[in-house]
C-alpha cells in the first residue's frame, strides 16, 4: 500500500480512490488474505 500512502500525501485523491478500488477487487477475487503464505507453519512440539 505504498502507492496509497504516496497518493494521500500528495493529495492525489483520484489515484487514492483507484488504489482502494483495485485492492478491494483483489481481495474479493482472491479471498481475505491474498498475500498469505501457501504453507502454514505448525505450532507445538514435533511428533516423532
Amino acid at each position: 500500500m505504498k502507492l496509497l500512502k504516496t497518493a494521500i500525501k500528495k493529495q492525489n485523491w483520484d489515484l487514492a480512490a483507484h488504489v482502494i478500488v483495485l485492492a478491494t477487487v483483489r481481495v474479493l477475487n482472491k479471498g481475505v488474505k491474498p498475500d498469505a503464505r501457501k504453507t502454514k507453519e505448525k505450532k507445538g512440539r514435533p511428533k516423532g
